[in-house]
């Protein structure tokens, strides 16, 4: 660990207290890296991008450039960077308080002339090289440093702060720890800060001749040293940030969506036990509220389809598997619940608007054609249409959303995040997909069941390869629209419903599979050439 400090001044070769800092520069400590800035240094405006453990500022008033010097001793007291002013460093540093925390109009003597509103002015007499008693204040830090003892400071200053400033300095979180005659003050510090100490002594003296400086340089660079290890250990936390939004975002295809940085083994239990709890409470409270509205569930599927009311209740049910699978996603994962609309991290409308305008032609065509084909009568209109249609309109593309959300989206991409092969991940939740999303309908029957898996097999093939549900919702939403709207106008509502009893056909299974594999051809097409499938029949999207 290396312990950075700035000395910052106009390093001046002829310069005893100068020459005595370089000496002291080498007896810090084999870890204490010390950099003289001078201060029309360019660096000295970018002290906060070079890691600093720590500021002198080393005597030598005027400074070159004193608004400088100024700038540094805000950014130290400021970010808590610790900070030790000696001699002219005292001075500026009280200069730069006044101004900037006090408001003052505060000047120095040495460079704006003697006068009212000095901050800093002429001592009661020279101090150059000269030694003064100073006497630590009984209880404070410096004291506590030096075992309470007077001792003698060696001086090379003119300057110091007027008895008014010290008085205003300690009304606001200044103290006084050291006194001296012929000065206000010898040593002053900011109680609320790591380390912010000012000293008219110089601590370095002594050690060009081989004595060991005064205790308080050591002292600043053990705080120093302290603040080079909590640095060390930010610089740690920060770069495993980064390597943590770097593999945040790493492109994945959308069955990886979840396996991120922080992929465990245990998330995806994690999430379906997430997701399972929640839909039962939102469920529970959609029950609670349709009971105080007074609506009674009727007992039968049949009744329950030609009822707004059940409808309704039904569509918003199924919705319900929306935030219950973004829920669990984030609580399980600790992943954006946006990815599992698609790579993008959001639903993509425009896309969809695409898929709509390429499915609803072919999905009304092969729903009239289906009606032609299997001979279907005109039953009438339900009792209840207008009820049924508007619930419909209004619902149904929520209803079938949540079942793409639950089956295609939170099912896929948790599972998908066991297995490093995002290929295998394909292939075993295409699987458990459509296993689970056919027999979730309650009915056995062969032709059914291959009906409902077209729809998953080809839903999840279109979310790998488009990057996104938006196409498989659109196929969904679009059938399931012209279904429920066509039997509450024209009869054969209830018999449209999937339940235990539902019994399909061999010519209707193979008509929806090859019109939902032509329909899945064309929107692949179609995503290749709006840019959001890359070329390849197997090649995923990612985001």
């Amino acid at each position: 660990m290396s312990v950075r400090i700035a000395i910052i001044g106009d390093l001046n070769p002829s310069s005893a207290s100068h020459q005595e800092l370089e000496a002291a520069r080498a007896v810090l400590g084999p870890d204490v890296e010390t950099v003289w800035i001078g201060t029309t240094d360019p660096r000295i405006d970018r002290l906060a991008e070079m890691g600093l453990d720590g500021v002198w500022l080393a005597p030598g008033s005027p400074y070159a450039d004193d608004a400088a010097v100024l700038r540094a001793i805000r950014w130290a007291r400021e970010h808590g960077i610790p900070f030790l002013g000696t001699c002219g460093g005292l001075q500026y540093a009280v200069i730069e308080f006044s101004r900037t925390v006090l408001g003052w109009h505060a000047t120095h003597a040495e460079v704006d002339g003697v006068g009212a509103t000095n901050a800093v002015a002429p001592l009661a007499c020279s101090l150059q090289g000269q030694e003064r008693t100073v006497t630590p204040v009984p209880g404070t830090r410096f004291a506590n440093l030096v075992g309470g003892q007077p001792f003698v400071g060696v001086h090379y200053c003119d300057y110091g702060p007027t008895e008014e400033t010290v008085r205003a300095l300690t009304q606001h979180g200044w103290v006084v720890e050291a006194t001296a005659p012929d000065a206000p003050v010898e040593v002053l510090s900011l109680w609320n800060h790591p380390f912010f100490v000012l000293s008219l002594f110089q601590p370095q003296i002594g050690a060009l001749t081989g004595r060991s400086p005064h205790p308080l340089l050591f002292a600043f660079v053990d705080v120093a040293r302290q603040h080079a290890r909590e640095r060390e250990w930010a610089d740690a936390v920060s770069g495993q940030q980064r390597a943590l939004a770097a593999a945040e975002a790493e492109p994945r295809p959308y069955v990886h969506q979840m396996r991120g940085p922080r992929h465990r083994w245990w998330r995806p239990l994690l999430a379906g036990l997430v997701g399972i709890v929640s839909l039962i409470v939102m469920g529970l409270v959609l029950t609670a509220v349709f009971w105080a509205a007074g609506w009674t569930m009727p007992l039968t599927v049949d009744d329950l389809a030609t009822d707004p009311w059940g409808t309704l209740y039904g569509n918003l049910g199924l919705a319900l598997l929306i935030p219950a699978t973004m829920l669990a996603l984030w609580v399980g994962h600790r992943r954006s619940p946006g990815r599992v609309f698609s790579v993008a991290g959001r639903f993509r409308w425009g896309w969809a608007m695409w898929c709509t305008a390429v499915v609803l032609p072919i999905w009304a065509l092969y729903l009239g054609a289906s009606w032609v084909i299997f001979g279907q009568e005109n039953l009438g209109r339900a009792d209840q249409w207008v009820g049924l249609v508007a619930v419909t309109l209004l619902t149904t593309p929520l209803q079938a959303a949540g079942e793409e959300v639950a089956f295609r989206g939170g099912l896929v991409q948790s599972i998908g995040s066991w297995f490093r092969s995002p290929v295998v991940a394909l292939a075993v939740t295409t699987v458990l997909s459509t296993a689970a999303f056919a027999l979730a309908h309650g009915s056995l029957d062969p032709w059914i069941l291959l009906e409902l898996g077209s729809l998953a097999f080809f839903g999840c093939y279109l979310a790998w390869r488009t990057g996104g549900l938006e196409a498989v919702i659109v196929i969904h939403v679009i059938n399931n629209i012209l279904i429920m709207v066509t039997g509450s106008l024209f009869g054969g509502l209830a018999e449209s419903y999937v339940d235990g009893t539902s019994e399909g056909s061999p010519v209707s299974a193979v008509l929806n599979l090859v019109v939902t594999a032509a329909t899945t051809a064309v929107l692949v097409w179609l995503a290749r050439r709006r840019g959001i499938a890359p070329a390849g029949w197997l090649t995923p999207a990612r985001g």
